[in-house]
């Protein structure tokens, strides 16, 4: 038992996550997952606006971060689901031409989880600050295969995991909130470690973390911590940008591969319009499994989402071995 040297670690990975997306660490909350960051930044919303106000999400919106917004429903909020276009699509234009002045927050993927396709913060960022409202970005689907610069971008938060491309483990997540609004913001979905001195034990106090350490709830994920520090370190040291340009490739190899072997790609219509994720219309939920099931018997970990599976390949992937995964796809949904 080390107190001193867990915590050293959880700030290791702060720091890391930090790095990552162009910013200091004291602009970074730690959690366990981006659903409960999310329902500390939803808590911290209603506590410092009135009723009555809107969210806006999507129905390409992870569940998990969708159900924290539509929860303030039950304290007076409104909350819209923006619906999708025939491709399963929610552009980045369909986000800003819904923002109006009742509008507090935008909620967005940076990549969608189901079918990979990528919208743009930009033009939803600056319609949401034309109508002084807040955008929150999930980039639990990009992080660590697109770059992004938080400050460039101007969003106002934005959350993701290590489970995916970060090659961390499930258990620890991360929240960037941006430092000209931090102050303002006192989540009620908090902990001890949200304070400004944890170990000083105050229990009749609640005063708030002057960084975005206000977001972090009861004792940090530690031991996901070594492993969210180890995978951020590896992404860093290759550099995201080189990892994007093997992506591109991969995913352009894709799109031209899998006509041809009879395989029809779900979401964008480009390869340039997604992120890491491919997704492959199987025609049903229940073909969908199956076919997940027999991937994995050949050594192909696909995630199957609805009617599609999803290949999900990252820096490291070579040609070749997306090519004998789409291939075996093509076999086993034909037979």
């Amino acid at each position: 038992m080390s107190w001193t040297t867990w915590i050293e670690e959880v700030e290791n990975a702060r720091s890391q996550f930090a790095r990552l997306i162009g910013t200091r660490e004291e602009h970074i909350a730690v959690g366990s997952s981006v659903s409960q960051l999310v329902s500390s930044v939803a808590s911290a919303l209603m506590a410092s606006s009135t009723p009555g106000k809107r969210v806006i999400s999507s129905v390409v919106e992870f569940p998990g971060v969708a159900h924290a917004w539509l929860a303030m429903q039950k304290h007076g909020w409104s909350v819209d689901i923006l619906p999708a276009d025939e491709r399963g699509l929610v552009t980045a234009e369909t986000f800003a031409a819904a923002i109006d002045p009742e509008t507090v927050l935008v909620s967005m993927p940076h990549v969608c989880y189901g079918h990979g396709a990528r919208i743009d913060p930009e033009p939803v960022v600056e319609q949401a600050h034309r109508n002084e409202a807040l955008v929150f970005v999930d980039g639990y689907q990009s992080l660590g295969t697109i770059p992004i610069d938080v400050h460039e971008s101007k969003v106002d938060f934005l959350a993701a995991g290590s489970l995916k491309y970060l090659l961390g483990t499930a258990g620890i997540a991360f929240l960037y909130v941006n430092p000209q609004i931090r102050e303002r913001l006192e989540p009620t979905v908090t902990g001890w470690f949200g304070r400004s001195a944890p170990f000083a034990f105050q229990p009749e106090v609640l005063d708030y973390a002057e960084s975005a350490a206000r977001f972090d709830l009861g004792t940090p994920p530690l031991i996901s911590a070594y492993a969210a520090r180890a995978g951020m370190e590896l992404i860093l040291n290759t550099g995201v940008a080189r990892i994007y340009e093997q992506i591109q490739r991969l995913s352009r190899h894709a799109y031209e591969l899998a006509p041809r072997l009879g395989l029809r790609i779900w979401g964008p219509e480009r390869a340039e319009a997604k992120g890491a994720t491919t997704a492959i219309d199987a025609g049903s939920t229940e073909r969908a499994h199956a076919l997940e099931d027999a991937l994995r018997s050949r050594g192909v970990i696909v995630s199957a989402r609805g009617s599609v599976v999803r290949l999900a390949p990252h820096g490291f992937i070579a040609v070749e071995e997306l090519e004998q995964a789409l291939h075996f796809v093509a076999e086993l949904s034909h037979v």
